[in-house]
């Protein structure tokens, strides 16, 4: 499989994209980042990881970023239906359990055999059992509910659950309103790296579209690294048309808690091991995936190359 050489041909090309509730994703709704090259992103959203995946799988898109979970469960079930091409985010310190404000509680280990509020399948989860297992604890230590990610924060503040686990922006909203507090970050756990998938299919007949949709991706994240107060102050300004305040300082924290950096590195690939392993002494897969098999970094290459060249 070979990417055109001259990738920046005038052909104006669409792809088919899920984004999720999160920082990041939030900041790439906020502009046409596939104008500058002639890349119409069509975008659909979502309210998770999984539910991107399971868009993915149904081929209502051509590429999606999810976390360890489910990508997991997909490579072990259905490794020939994708490749894995880039980052879209990572780094532990964008999960976190939360308890509400007024809860005396300041330690996982304090909240064994009480009601936690989880996504089922999401990275977030998949991180907090690893972290679970590398603490003495298990899953089966606690009652876990699962929930949308969207009702976590209201659960933990009305006494629904007694904990949750879960991603930015949610944990850094709920601290900044006052209602809920973080008290375990998931930072040194896993980087629990969402990656970025493509249709197999979709990636040998449109392997241009896909370095392009690269591109846009690293021009995102160069944004978002460099000027993260401006990137929330948009997103809020954004967000704030459907009805909806939020503290721009709310999301800049969370920004602040995400690594943003779309280049593939097999260190990412490693972090997946120790989630596979554990959803496998769980019983959830029946082997631990090849992942570097499934890796393309060509997509990634010419991207560089075409984001390089119009900066």
């Amino acid at each position: 499989m070979l990417i055109p050489a001259h990738a920046t041909s005038k052909d104006a090309l669409t792809i088919k994209i899920g984004l999720q509730a999160v920082p990041t994703d939030d900041v790439y709704r906020t502009k046409d980042w596939g104008a500058k090259y002639n890349l119409k992103v069509d975008i659909g959203s979502y309210s998770s990881g999984s539910e991107i995946l399971k868009a993915f799988v149904a081929g209502q898109i051509d590429i999606g970023n999810g976390g360890s979970g489910r990508l997991i469960t997909m490579a072990a079930m259905q490794p020939n239906l994708f490749y894995i091409i880039a980052a879209d985010q990572y780094g532990g310190d964008r999960y976190g359990v939360i308890v509400a404000n007024h809860s005396s509680v300041k330690a996982v280990a304090e909240l064994k055999g009480r009601k936690i509020g989880a996504v089922a399948g999401s990275g977030s989860f998949s991180t907090f059992r690893v972290f679970l297992d590398k603490n003495g604890m298990k899953e089966g230590d606690f009652q876990i509910v699962n929930m949308k990610v969207e009702d976590l924060r209201a659960a933990v503040q009305q006494g629904v659950v007694d904990a949750a686990v879960a991603w930015e922006p949610h944990v850094a909203i709920g601290e900044t309103m006052g209602v809920v507090k973080r008290i375990q970050s998931m930072k040194g756990v896993s980087e629990s790296p969402n990656l970025v998938l493509v249709r197999r299919k979709f990636a040998d007949e449109h392997p241009e579209a896909v370095a392009r949709y690269l591109a846009t991706l690293i021009d995102a994240g160069t944004y978002m690294k460099t000027q993260p107060d401006d990137a929330a102050s948009k997103v809020a300004a954004d967000i704030s048309k459907q009805g909806v305040d939020i503290d721009p300082k709310a999301l800049e924290l969370a920004l602040t808690r995400i690594n943003v950096d779309p280049k593939l590195t097999d260190a990412m690939t490693d972090e997946l091991m120790p989630v596979a392993e554990s959803m496998k002494a769980a019983g959830k897969i029946p082997n631990i995936p090849d992942f570097k098999s499934l890796v393309r970094n060509q997509f990634y290459e010419e991207a560089a190359k075409l984001a390089s060249s119009t900066n």
